[in-house]
């Protein structure tokens, strides 16, 4: 009996463990933006998936729409990815330490990771991420 219980012991601690442990995954900006959508879901909806997606980190992939100076040394670098065609024309905007007036164009295409901050749903959805950015070389 004694050796059920270890036994028992032993595999709730696995479990415990690899719940403490395990990295957080990272979001797709594409699903977050879909599952935004004011066409799609109301504004209660939105208000509640923005508590599950709020300060969590996500990834995504897209074109330079426009680079804006921003306060405290921070760039704002407006980006349109695959998920949607909002009117404002973007639907992320990057807040960003790096240069991106020096390393980046308008055109480029940006692989950009960082914490979601805020959800805008004038003229189309848009996130507002803090972040990093790497140029997409047509190579990768």
């Amino acid at each position: 009996m004694n050796f059920i219980k270890n036994i028992c012991w032993i595999i709730l601690g696995v479990i415990f463990c690899s719940y403490l442990f395990a990295e957080e995954k990272t979001l797709d900006v594409d699903t977050i933006l879909i599952n935004i959508d004011p066409d799609k879901v109301n504004k209660a909806q939105v208000k509640e998936y923005f508590k599950e997606v709020h300060g969590k980190i996500a990834k995504g992939e897209g074109k330079v729409i426009n680079i804006l100076p921003g306060s405290k040394e921070n760039s704002r670098i407006r980006i349109l990815t695959p998920a949607s065609t909002p009117e404002k024309g973007y639907n992320v905007i990057l807040f960003t330490t790096q240069d991106a007036t020096s390393e980046i164009s308008i055109g480029d295409i940006i692989i950009f990771e960082g914490i979601v901050e805020r959800i805008n749903a004038f003229q189309g959805a848009s996130l507002d991420i803090h972040g990093t950015y790497q140029k997409k070389t047509s190579g990768k």
